[in-house]
C-alpha cells in the first residue's frame, strides 16, 4: 500500500511580518529541535522530499532543514499547494503582512496607496486586529479564500501524492505558513483555535488510499475532506 506522510511546518522565526522577511540570526535553535522529530517519521526504507512556498522564510527553514537530514535529497521545490490563503486587492493577489504599504507594494495593476488600502474594511480591520490571523481564520468572506477553502486545497494537495505509484514510504517536509495551519487545525481537524503554532511546529498526515490520519501535539484522528 501507497504510504506518504507529509509534515506541514510553519517557518522559522522571523523578526516581523512587515514583508518578505530572511530568518533571525537565532532560528536555527527552532531548526534543530525540529530536525529528530523529523527524522523520526522516516524508516530505513523512507526518501525524503523538501518543499516549501515561494516566500524567503519558507524557502531558507526548507533549505536548512535538508542540509542538515539529507543534503543528499533533491533542492527544496515550490510547492504551490502550501501557499498562504489568496487574498485579492485591485486585482492582484496579495500576501499577508502588518503594513498597508505592503499590501500596497503588492499592487501591480494600479498605482497603490497605503490610504486606498485603508479604505478596504477586510485589510484595515485585518491591520488592527489583536490576532491578525485570528481575524482571518473566522471571516467566511475575505476578499479570497477564506480557512475553509484553504484547509481543503491542503486535503486535496495531501491526497495528490497518491498518484505517483510510489513503491516506497516517501516523508515530504513541507514548510508553510501559520494561517495555513491553523485553518487546516480549526476547519480540516476540528480542534480549537489556540493561536499561532510554535517556529518550526508541525502538523503530521499520514496519507494511505483509505485515509488520512493527523498527528499534532496530544491529538491524533482522521482528517476528512473540509466542506
Amino acid at each position: 500500500m501507497t504510504k506518504v506522510t507529509l509534515a506541514l511546518l510553519r517557518h522559522a522565526k522571523v523578526p516581523s511580518h512587515e514583508g518578505d522577511m530572511p530568518l533571525t540570526e537565532d532560528s536555527n535553535t527552532d531548526i534543530q529541535a525540529a530536525v529528530p522529530r523529523l527524522r523520526a517519521l522516516a524508516g530505513d526504507d523512507s526518501q525524503f522530499m523538501f518543499l516549501a512556498t515561494e516566500t524567503n522564510r519558507s524557502r531558507q527553514t526548507a533549505e536548512a532543514l535538508r542540509e542538515i537530514i539529507d543534503p543528499n535529497t533533491p533542492e527544496v521545490l515550490p510547492a504551490f499547494g502550501l501557499r498562504n490563503p489568496d487574498l485579492y486587492l485591485a486585482g492582484s493577489r496579495v500576501e499577508m503582512g502588518s503594513k498597508l504599504e505592503f499590501f500596497a507594494s503588492q499592487c501591480a495593476y494600479f498605482d497603490m496607496t497605503p490610504e486606498l488600502v485603508a479604505d478596504q474594511e477586510f485589510f484595515t480591520s485585518f491591520l488592527n486586529a489583536p490576532d491578525r490571523i485570528e481575524y482571518w481564520l473566522f471571516s467566511e468572506t475575505p476578499p479570497g479564500e477564506n480557512a475553509t477553502a484553504v484547509a481543503k486545497r491542503v486535503y486535496q494537495f495531501a491526497r495528490s501524492f497518491l498518484a505517483a505509484g510510489l513503491n516506497e514510504h516517501l516523508v515530504v517536509v513541507c514548510v508553510t505558513h501559520s494561517p495555513v495551519m491553523r485553518a487546516i487545525l480549526s476547519k480540516g481537524l476540528g480542534l480549537a483555535d489556540t493561536g499561532e503554532p510554535n517556529w518550526v511546529e508541525e502538523i503530521v498526515l499520514d496519507v494511505t488510499e483509505d485515509r488520512i490520519d493527523y498527528r499534532y501535539r496530544e491529538h491524533t484522528g482522521e482528517m476528512r475532506k473540509p466542506s
